[in-house]
């Protein structure tokens, strides 16, 4: 049987998470599951070797140089065959209600369909409130459907908690920044730009861990000047488009070193924002 969804999971040094994450993926012979792994270090890797003993059914990747997270998914894309394309990080998890999802979404028409989340701390397996954002959007969508379809088609910016049609993909040639962070954000709201069609199904179907040392959590004025260039990319092309939204997270970095005072970075993220059009006295604006 040919695969009706490939699931594809950047991996970088994280062996037991990436196990549990594989575990929770039912074993079917429509699914396809493909890791990634991008270049970690001689242990881990002869811990993936084994874990490809315990999951033979997966496809296990092995890049020769470190790169991104972004790199990494446009790898996998170039080997997945299922109509569906699924995205998921090493350290979350699927629920046991995607079995049941996997057979119902085998015929379905639309580009792309947007599921639920809940999340919780790594370390101690409480709730946490990663997927809180989703969960409004969906929660907007139930009550405005034009609003919640643009939300969700422009604001919801993380891959997973979605299926996208491959073949979507690749007739609109979108693939993910090979950036080092925020490398997903160009590719979601892309997928939802060209999608004819986007469908929402508010079952919680995966979850979504915190870990403090990820680099969503590690400030740094590269990291700050990468978010500032990204989103003043993506607001200008909403802005082109004729689409009525603007993704206030690009004023994060704004707001963050404001906060702590630090004038010298602050002027360099103005001057970053400015080859996009958007002036100081814009940004302070729109933080006021």
């Amino acid at each position: 049987m040919s695969a009706f969804y490939s699931i594809i999971i950047p991996h970088y040094n994280i062996p037991q998470l990436l196990k549990r994450c594989l575990e929770s993926i039912p074993r079917r012979d429509d699914v396809q599951v493909i890791v990634v792994d991008d270049c970690s270090c001689d242990a881990v890797k002869r811990e993936l070797r084994c874990l490809e003993n315990n999951f033979p059914h997966v496809m296990f990747i092995y890049l020769e140089r470190h790169s991104t997270g972004g790199h990494a998914r446009n790898i996998g894309m170039k080997h997945a065959t299922g109509d569906w394309i699924l995205f998921a990080d090493a350290d979350d998890y699927f629920h046991e209600c995607v079995s049941s999802v996997f057979d119902e979404y085998k015929d379905e028409s639309c580009d792309m369909v947007i599921f639920n989340a809940d999340s919780v701390e790594l370390d101690t397996g409480t709730p946490s409130d990663r997927h809180r954002k989703l969960e409004r959007m969906i929660e907007d969508y139930e009550s405005d459907t034009l609003n919640g379809d643009l939300l969700l088609r422009y604001l919801f910016s993380q891959p997973w908690c979605r299926f996208v049609k491959r073949q979507l993909i690749e007739d609109r040639q979108i693939l993910f920044d090979e950036t080092f962070a925020i490398n997903d954000t160009t590719f979601a709201y892309l997928t939802g730009y060209e999608a004819d069609k986007i469908k929402v199904d508010k079952r919680k179907i995966y979850c979504v861990t915190k870990r403090g040392d990820s680099l969503t959590y590690v400030p740094s004025l590269k990291r700050s000047l990468l978010i500032v260039d990204i989103l003043s990319r993506k607001n200008k092309f909403l802005k082109q488009h004729g689409i009525p939204l603007f993704d206030f997270e690009v004023l994060i970095p704004f707001r963050d070193n404001l906060k702590h005072g630090d004038w010298h970075d602050l002027g360099i993220l103005f001057m970053k924002a400015k080859r996009y059009g958007y002036s100081k006295c814009f940004i302070l604006f729109q933080l006021l």
